[in-house]
């Protein structure tokens, strides 16, 4: 079973680490997770799910908002988990 609240958690906790970690605060036209956070989100849930997931879950500008951006990697997450799982027959 995918344990999409291990990922969710995850997701979050990088996003927020990722935000504190910023310099200086965004621009109100800046979108709320922006490119740079979501590499570091991809990176994280990369390593610590060794799950590889493809480029295009990495939009150019980042999300507009945070469940946006989680809703987004968890989806590409389950969708590799599932193809990743050992097929076993019904007997």
């Amino acid at each position: 079973m995918f344990p999409s609240r291990a990922f969710e958690d995850a997701i979050r906790d990088e996003i927020v680490s990722a935000i504190n970690d910023r310099p200086a605060r965004r621009a109100a036209w800046e979108p709320e997770v922006d490119s740079l956070v979501v590499v570091r989100v991809v990176l994280r849930v990369e390593e610590e799910f060794a799950l590889k997931l493809p480029d295009d879950v990495m939009p150019s500008g980042g999300f507009d908002n945070v469940e946006h951006c989680v809703a987004a990697v968890v989806e590409a997450c389950r969708e590799l988990w599932n193809i990743s799982q050992p097929q076993t027959e019904e007997v």
